[in-house]
C-alpha cells in the first residue's frame, strides 16, 4: 500500500489536473507561473529515488528505530531546479545512552554523524559510483555527480536522537558540536494534514511564494517559513487560488511585523528571517497590495492593469504592459540592457550601465 506522503503527492496530481476552467485573468496568470516553475517530472522522480535510497542504507545502521521523509518533496511544494530531497534517521537513545544533552555522557553528534557517513558512503557508492558523502549542518550530505536534465539533487539525511523528556527529537548542529530540540516528524504530518482539496491548496500557495521569494538575490524568508505561514494562514480549501495567496501575504505581513513565525509543532525557537523585518515586512506588504489591485483590475475588466499588477507581484514570470511604470522597473532591473541615458531622459538602446535595484528593493 501507498505511504501517506505517496498518497498525498498523487491527491495533488489529481486536483490540480482536475480544476477546470479558470476563474478569470488573475488565475490564469498564477497557472502560468506555477507551469514555469513546475519540477520535472524525471527529475523529481530521480530525487525521490536517491533518496530513498540514501535513507534505506542510513536506515540499516545500528541503533536506527527508523526513518522519516521530511522537506518539499515529501511535502509536494518543491520547484524547479530540483536541487535536493530530505530523509532523516531516528537513533534509539538506549542503544547510544551517552548521547545528547540528556545523555551519561552528554556526548555531541559530531562522532556519530561521521561514523553514519563512514557506514553509509561505500553502500551508495555500489549505485552511484562518483556519489561523495560528506556532512552538513544537520547530518548527511549526498552529491551524486550524475545530472539529468542538467539537474544533480542532492540528498540530506539529518541524524535525529529519541528525546527522554518532551515531545520531538533531538537533531545535530555539527557546527558547534552541539543538539537542538525539534520534531521533523510533526512537521511533515501537519504539513501534509487535512483535507485533500485544502493541502493541494496550499501546496499551490505554497510553491507561488516561494518562487516570488526567490525573486530576490537576498530571499527574505526560508522554505519552512514560508510552509509554516502557509500552515497557519490556509485553512479553507473553498478559497479559489487568487483568494488564497492575497491571504497567505496579508497574513504573513501582519504575523510576521508582529515577530518571528513559531514552531508549528511547538518544540524549537521561533524561524528566524533571513533579512531584516523591516525589509521582509515591505515586500510581504507589496505583495497583497499589488494582488489586491489585480482582484480589483479583474473586476472591472482592465486587463493591462490586472497584467501590470501581476508583474509587480512575480516580476521574473509575467511580462508588464509595454510602457507600463512595471515595464519600466523590470528595464532599470536589467541595467544596461536595452536602456540608455539620453536628454530627456531614459530610451530604450544600450548605453550608460543602470545599478539593478534587485535585491533589497520593492516594487
Amino acid at each position: 500500500m501507498p505511504s501517506r506522503a505517496a498518497r498525498y503527492l498523487q491527491s495533488v496530481g489529481n486536483i490540480q489536473s482536475s480544476e477546470g476552467a479558470n476563474m478569470g485573468q488573475v488565475n490564469d496568470i498564477l497557472d502560468e507561473v506555477r507551469s514555469d516553475i513546475a519540477a520535472n517530472d524525471k527529475v523529481l522522480k530521480e530525487a525521490r529515488k536517491r533518496r530513498d535510497l540514501v535513507a534505506k542504507k542510513a536506515a540499516a545502521f545500528p541503533g536506527v528505530l527508523r526513518q522519516y521523509s521530511s522537506g518539499s518533496v515529501a511535502h509536494g511544494t518543491v520547484n524547479n531546479p530540483v536541487n535536493d530531497a530530505d530523509d532523516g534517521i531516528v537513533l534509539d537513545r538506549r542503544t547510544y545512552p551517552d548521547l545528547g544533552p540528556e545523555g551519561d555522557e552528554k556526548e555531541g553528534p559530531n562522532e556519530i554523524v561521521e561514523e553514519i557517513r563512514e557506514f553509509v558512503s561505500p553502500k551508495i557508492r555500489k549505485v552511484y559510483p562518483d556519489a561523495v558523502v560528506t556532512t552538513s549542518k544537520r547530518g548527511l550530505l549526498v552529491r551524486f555527480s550524475s545530472p539529468l536534465h542538467d539537474q544533480d539533487p542532492t540528498v540530506d539525511i539529518i541524524v535525529t536522537l529519541t528525546r527522554k523528556d518532551g515531545s520531538g527529537l533531538w537533531i545535530p548542529n555539527l557546527e558547534t558540536k552541539s543538539w537542538d530540540a525539534s520534531h521533523p516528524e510533526k512537521h511533515t504530518e501537519l504539513f501534509i494534514g487535512g483535507t485533500e482539496s485544502l493541502r493541494a491548496l496550499r501546496a499551490r500557495v505554497i510553491r507561488l511564494v516561494k518562487a516570488l521569494n526567490k525573486q530576490w538575490s537576498e530571499p527574505a524568508l526560508t522554505s519552512f517559513n514560508v510552509e509554516a505561514l502557509a500552515w497557519e494562514s490556509i485553512d479553507d480549501s473553498s478559497l479559489s487560488l487568487e483568494d488564497a495567496l492575497t491571504e497567505f501575504f496579508t497574513y504573513a505581513e501582519s504575523e510576521v511585523r508582529k515577530r518571528n513565525t513559531k514552531d508549528p509543532a511547538g518544540v524549537s525557537a521561533n524561524l528566524k528571517l533571513l533579512v531584516t523585518r523591516k525589509v521582509t515586512v515591505k515586500r510581504l506588504k507589496a505583495a497583497a497590495a499589488n494582488l489586491r489591485c489585480a482582484l480589483a483590475a479583474q473586476e472591472n475588466e482592465g486587463d493591462n492593469d490586472v497584467q501590470e499588477a501581476m508583474a509587480k507581484v512575480f516580476r521574473d514570470y509575467v511580462d508588464a504592459p509595454s510602457g507600463s511604470k512595471a515595464d519600466w522597473a523590470a528595464l532599470l532591473r536589467k541595467g544596461n540592457e536595452g536602456v540608455s541615458a539620453t536628454v530627456g531622459g531614459l530610451a530604450l538602446s544600450t548605453g550608460h550601465s543602470l545599478k539593478t535595484t534587485r535585491a533589497f528593493g520593492g516594487q
